[in-house]
């Protein structure tokens, strides 16, 4: 599963949010001339230029979270371009140089632990029908992936780590042959699929930890990563690169769907036509997957460091089968990672009884989508748990003004 590169798009557009947190500021401004690999963003994550070249925009602009966000353009240089100096992390801590690189996991959050006392890690390298980035990564990268958790492991002083792969994959003998010589490094085969969001679920069931609401698995002692931040890490280890490129699955209704390494900031359609453009007339773009994606209103939204997967579906890839009423099996709840009653949500929330929205929880639902996946019902829980939290943080705002 050779990963394919994709032709520099002649412009990149550049979220300064792609992380979970307040919006980076930018220190570049219009007209300034950048280099691959150079700061533009600075907060909690750093954000750097996936391109040599010129910016020529600083505006709001399409986000994949379906809003507008602070985001720089920049237009590709076609001649000479500024030589990329690496970073020298020689002395810095991993915490640092985490963050000095913008290594953010899937889920936005950066790769990074809250205590020392770290036990063990858990690495998620599964994946779905149409998300095979974490395969093609371990195929193409075993060596660096594993060079980069070994580098993990030392630096918070970890008794052992575990890389989950499911059954079917064809890397899980290319990972089992490269951590022989680990003997603190496990290869663990499963049948699920673990989303972004269900790190807490991965704690309870492969290190034996539970994580009580409220809290985190490093709280626990357990620090859940995902193979791409360990590529991210052995890249900035290794080369002084920052987190300025991804591998996105391209699948669906497109003439060669493959894994494609994209720089950051490259509009979706410019993925999408690498990929010798659509069979068909696209009518949805689900940007992370059908389990746990979110649909996208324009094509000119850009891949940002969360991005897994594109998946195009034109009408007949479409269930238009309306939702039944739920009867309450309460397969959602057996699968909530965080131990929610998202079916309770759902009522309430379409309902707008947004007090009890809040009652339940609801705003630490992290949208994994597994509710929504195994509903026989095919109830849109994720959506309207979504318009649930925007009508609770509307509620506490109104009372705060009220206060």
């Amino acid at each position: 599963m050779k990963i394919a590169t994709m032709k520099t798009p002649d412009q990149v557009i550049i979220p300064l949010e792609q992380h979970a947190g307040a919006v980076c500021n930018p220190v570049v401004s219009v007209g300034d001339i950048v280099s691959v690999g150079q700061l533009i963003g600075d907060g909690k994550s750093m954000i750097h230029s996936s391109v040599s070249g010129e910016v020529t925009a600083i505006s709001e602009l399409p986000h994949p979270a379906g809003k507008n966000v602070l985001s720089v353009v920049i237009k590709t240089h076609d001649g000479e371009k500024k030589e990329f100096k690496p970073g020298d992390f020689s002395t810095y801590k991993m915490s640092r140089i985490i963050r000095d690189s913008g290594i953010v996991e899937p889920n936005g959050l950066p790769t990074v632990y809250k205590k020392a006392d770290i036990n063990t890690i858990i690495i998620n390298g599964t994946n779905t029908w149409d998300l095979s980035s974490n395969e093609a990564l371990m195929l193409d990268h075993p060596s660096e992936i594993v060079d980069g958790l070994r580098a993990l492991i030392k630096s918070v002083g970890a008794k052992k780590a575990t890389i989950i792969i499911e059954l079917d994959s064809e890397a899980l003998q290319v990972m089992r042959t490269e951590t022989i010589p680990d003997s603190n490094i496990k290869i663990i085969a499963t049948p699920t699929y673990y989303p972004p969001g269900t790190e807490s679920t991965l704690a309870k069931k492969f290190a034996n930890k539970k994580v009580p609401r409220g809290s985190t698995p490093d709280d626990r002692g357990v620090l859940v990563s995902s193979i791409s931040a360990m590529k991210a890490l052995y890249d900035a280890l290794c080369d002084g690169m920052p987190m300025i490129k991804k591998v996105v699955t391209v699948a669906g209704a497109v003439r060669s769907p493959k894994n494609v390494l994209v720089e950051i900031g490259a509009p979706i359609k410019d993925v999408i036509e690498a990929c010798g453009g659509c069979t068909g007339t696209p009518v949805k773009l689900i940007m992370n997957g059908a389990v746990s994606g979110a649909a996208q209103y324009t094509d000119e939204v850009p891949v940002i460091k969360t991005t897994t997967g594109i998946l195009v579906q034109t009408e007949s890839d479409i269930n238009r089968e309306p939702p039944s009423p739920c009867i309450n099996c309460a397969w959602c709840v057996d699968e909530c990672p965080i131990g929610l009653l998202p079916h309770l949500l759902y009522g309430y929330a379409d309902s707008a009884q947004f007090d009890k929205c809040a009652e339940l929880y609801i705003g630490d639902c992290v949208e994994c989508g597994m509710c929504a996946y195994v509903c026989p019902s095919k109830l849109p829980i994720v959506q309207i748990i979504r318009y649930g939290k925007h009508g609770v943080a509307a509620m506490e705002a109104e009372m705060e003004v009220e206060a």
